[in-house]
């Protein structure tokens, strides 16, 4: 059998580079390596063609992107084609070298059994799929979904919701060739109007290299962290609101990026105990900063129509901390991780406060030993290698 992975993965010099100008990585990006490493744990050996997800010029500096061919196993070939990077024109410039290269890579390994994963609704990755398959018809493409193209971006202009619509009109007439679903919310399956059979689901996964292993700090401050998109959509609005009514010695650590930056920062202003971290530095530096908070916290709507067809992957990240997790009850979250998260009754200012003051005025062995029931399922239940082995043993 023959694999090939198309998604979003790099080389490390590559995503240094990237870093280096300005872009970000993901939690896609997070999620497509963890996933793929989980399948070479397995002992699949499986190629990748890639496509870097940075911004368009001049938000980021190079107008054109230069392929790049690695290994990242050493018998893996894993590739990122080049594309022209104007706005609105990466995506075609993409899809058409996503494509020649699918068909190179199809041609090399005609007349095997084939089985190809393709790493989000992308239509340059469902295209470039769907490229290998002309070359071989009996390939089977296995379409792994971790969002739903509706829900990705809430703050569209009018001429990109036109061309949304037409994308996800491309989607769907791709969707007629793809044999298989790997699902991040079963809710999903409705959505798409899915046959029984055709999918399973499964929430992503944690690579457990990346476990950070420090030693929770001694202190008397009650830190209540929140790592993400700062989206006022995402309860941004009402934390800040139920955290101000908390006297004492509390503090509020926010990382990452979004509209509700500017309201973070007035805050902070008034209130020193709130702390906007923006960009960590590293991925390692936002686990370690994880580790050493006394909770975190997901304020995501559960009123949002999102919200019912994602399972936001800075859960696995929150609960391998080892520190209790608060979140809202989303429509995504499966009913085997009640034992393991603290809900929130609801997004307004009481039901945040009391969710914040239950887990501060536990006993702390009881508040590590809930911790660390959480990180131990993950680790045991949610890891890389469980979940690859799941989605083969489906598709068997």
């Amino acid at each position: 059998m023959k694999y090939l992975w198309i998604g979003v993965g790099n080389s490390k010099e590559d995503r240094a580079h990237i870093l280096e100008n300005g872009g970000k990585i993901l939690s896609a990006e997070v999620s497509n390596d963890a996933l793929l490493a989980g399948l070479d744990s397995t002992g699949v050996i499986c190629d990748s063609l890639n496509s870097s997800r940075i911004p368009s010029y001049p938000t980021y500096p190079e107008k054109k992107i230069a392929p790049q061919t690695w290994s990242r196993t050493g018998t893996s070939v894993d590739y990122n084609v080049g594309y022209l990077n104007y706005k609105y024109v990466n995506l075609l410039s993409k899809a058409k070298a996503m494509k020649k290269a699918a068909k190179v890579w199809a041609k090399k390994n005609r007349g095997e059994d084939v089985t190809v994963f393709v790493y989000q609704m992308h239509t340059p990755f469902m295209g470039a799929a769907l490229a290998v398959k002309k070359v071989n018809p009996t390939a089977k493409i296995v379409l792994i979904v971790p969002d739903l193209p509706q829900y990705m971006d809430m703050h569209m202009s009018r001429l990109k919701k036109i061309l949304k619509g037409i994308d996800w009109r491309k989607i769907r007439r791709y969707m007629k060739k793809i044999d298989r679903y790997v699902l991040y919310s079963r809710h999903m399956a409705d959505f798409l109007k899915l046959p029984d059979g055709s999918y399973c689901v499964m929430e992503g996964s944690y690579d457990p290299t990346l476990l950070v292993e420090d030693p929770r700090p001694d202190t008397d401050t009650v830190s209540v962290m929140y790592s993400g998109v700062l989206d006022l959509r995402y309860g941004i609005r009402e934390l800040l609101d139920a955290f101000e009514t908390l006297d004492g010695n509390y503090e509020l650590w926010l990382t990452g990026n979004g509209n509700a930056v500017p309201l973070i920062k007035e805050r902070a202003e008034k209130d020193p105990r709130i702390k906007m971290l923006g960009y960590l530095p590293s991925r390692e530096d936002l686990l370690r900063k994880q580790r050493q908070a006394t909770m975190l916290i997901s304020t995501r709507d559960p009123a949002e129509p999102a919200s019912k067809y994602c399972f936001p992957s800075k859960l696995f990240e929150y609960m391998v901390s080892g520190n209790p997790v608060l979140s809202t009850r989303i429509g995504g979250i499966p009913e085997e991780y009640e034992p393991y998260l603290i809900y929130l009754e609801d997004i307004s200012v009481d039901g945040i406060r009391d969710a914040i003051l239950k887990v501060a005025q536990m006993p702390v062995e009881e508040r590590m030993a809930f911790g660390d029931a959480a990180r131990t399922f993950v680790l045991n239940e949610k890891n890389n290698i469980a979940q690859a082995q799941k989605i083969l043993s489906f598709l068997e």
